[in-house]
């Protein structure tokens, strides 16, 4: 998390932020690294919903649950974006299929600046 706090992401296509450190990554002191990023955060197996992390003066504990079923919560600017995982079916097949999709979608990014679901 202090990388993230340094905002240099010149060789970085996007920031991945694992379950582990959710809780830190909705301090206020991030949520503009996160608003104004060049790149998309993901924040990975999250049980909130994305507002946990863009807005001051929610923590993560009292953010709302996410009810979506996603597991890969994207944002970049004003949009976000989630991937839910094969029939709510959590395993390696279904966590990699979920990967698959973002990288896809990020790999889109990379050239067209812009998230684009399909």
């Amino acid at each position: 998390m202090k990388d993230i706090s340094s905002s240099n992401f010149d060789n970085l296509d996007s920031v991945f932020i694992n379950k582990k450190y959710l809780s830190e990554a909705a301090k206020t002191e991030y949520a503009n690294v996160y608003l104004e990023s060049p790149i998309p955060f993901v924040f990975i197996d999250s049980d909130k919903v994305y507002m946990a992390y863009i807005y001051k003066g929610i923590s993560y504990e009292n953010a709302h649950k996410s009810k979506s079923g996603d597991y890969l919560i994207g944002f970049y600017k004003d949009t976000y974006f989630g991937l839910s995982l094969y029939n709510n079916i959590k395993n390696e097949e279904t966590i990699q299929d979920s990967y698959a999709r973002m990288f896809n979608i990020l790999e889109k990014f990379k050239s067209t600046g812009e998230i684009v679901l399909e």
